[in-house]
């Protein structure tokens, strides 16, 4: 009998989704004996061979992982080995790659956390432990914690080309091959583990104790992975429940909205998703005044233009206020650059800042943007 021929090789529908994440972002992923994982700055990234790593290890969380070094380092670090990060003996070098560190596992948890995947793809290294740590949101902290601020550019990149739709759509196919495996029911893990398919049978399959969440009225889960909301939280409570205007039309969840899409539909007295937020701090986000937007405008005979004529600017008949380029901020805007921030002309402000209202599709426009938020619907 002849043998059958060959055309194709089985590769898992995980690694499969986040190899050619990797290539789009112009990385060429290959395995072998340098490490954990490294990167040559050349556009090769070096992972471990299967057998070298733990039993939970999954290359799409490798490379998930490593992507988020690059978020935090910067556009220019795809140019640098490992990154830029230095790895060296020396205390200096090792406090500021522990920050970054730090920087990149709050990204990864705050990208995972839309799609109910925090927990499936999360670290399985030693920082494990911290990652598990964090808080429902991962960019909260205390205020000197200079990985808060990384963390928040490297989202801010995150919601940019080239990563942008790459992540997207990468995050989104894991998340319903997360759920269509949980739709089809859990195979026998003693039926695995009898023919073989299982490295260590002394453990679960990791799918089995990480299932997918259910989702929200919203198309949000109903839990990140790791934390839930409380029982008590309500979407009418949630800083980010838009009411009908003069009572026509339903509820919506201004975070299911996106550019092109309008927000979906809710029930007020529902039980809240994973993306609840009660409320916010403008004085702790800051983000409308940063550099979410580059321009505010203002009218020639609003008050800001005669009290502050110092921080007006005016090109033709378009009056606007100054900006600091170097901070990236309105130059009205005070406070160091985590926060808590204060607008020096508050009482004077110009109407364009009046009218911007607290949890509107604007405000987590502008915090998408800087990456305070990330939402599913990009």
């Amino acid at each position: 009998m002849n043998p059958r021929p060959i055309a194709a090789h089985y590769i898992d529908p995980l690694t499969h989704i986040w190899l050619s994440a990797a290539q789009q972002l112009g990385l060429q992923v290959e395995r072998g004996e340098d490490g954990y994982a490294t990167t040559d700055g050349r556009g090769r990234l070096r992972i471990a061979r299967q057998s070298e790593l733990d039993a939970d290890d999954c290359l799409a969380q490798i490379i998930l992982h490593e992507l988020c070094h690059a978020l935090v380092q910067g556009e220019d670090s795809f140019a640098s080995p490992d990154w830029g990060l230095r790895n060296d003996a020396e205390p200096h070098g090792q406090q500021a790659d522990l920050c970054r560190e730090h920087a990149c596992l709050r990204v990864q948890a705050a990208l995972l956390r839309p799609y109910g995947l925090r927990r499936l793809l999360g670290p399985t290294t030693d920082f494990r432990a911290y990652y598990d740590a964090l808080p429902m949101d991962p960019l909260l902290g205390a205020q000197d914690d200079p990985s808060r601020v990384q963390a928040a550019q490297g989202l801010a990149r995150a919601g940019r080309a080239p990563f942008r739709r790459v992540l997207f759509v990468a995050l989104a196919a894991t998340a319903e091959v997360h759920r269509a495996l949980g739709a089809s029911g859990q195979p026998s893990y003693d039926a695995a583990r009898a023919q073989g398919q299982v490295a260590d049978t002394s453990l679960p399959p990791l799918w089995s104790l990480c299932p997918a969440p259910k989702l929200h009225r919203s198309g949000l889960p109903m839990s990140d992975g790791i934390h839930r909301p409380a029982a008590s939280q309500h979407c009418e409570r949630c800083v980010y429940a838009l009411a009908p205007v003069r009572g026509r039309g339903p509820w919506r969840c201004q975070q299911s909205g996106g550019p092109d899409t309008q927000p979906r539909p809710i029930e007020p007295h529902e039980s809240a998703c994973a993306l609840f937020r009660e409320a916010l701090d403008c004085q702790d986000c800051g983000a409308c005044c940063r550099h979410a937007y580059d321009l505010v405008p203002v009218a020639k005979r609003e008050p800001v233009v005669a009290k502050h004529p110092g921080l007006i600017d005016q090109q033709g008949k378009l009056y606007y206020i100054r900006r600091n380029r170097e901070a990236k901020r309105c130059l009205a805007l005070g406070g160091p650059e985590a926060g808590p921030f204060a607008c020096q002309i508050y009482v004077d402000r110009p109407n364009t800042c009046r009218e911007f209202a607290m949890g509107s599709f604007s405000c987590v426009t502008a915090r998408r943007t800087i990456g305070l938020e990330v939402g599913s619907a990009q």
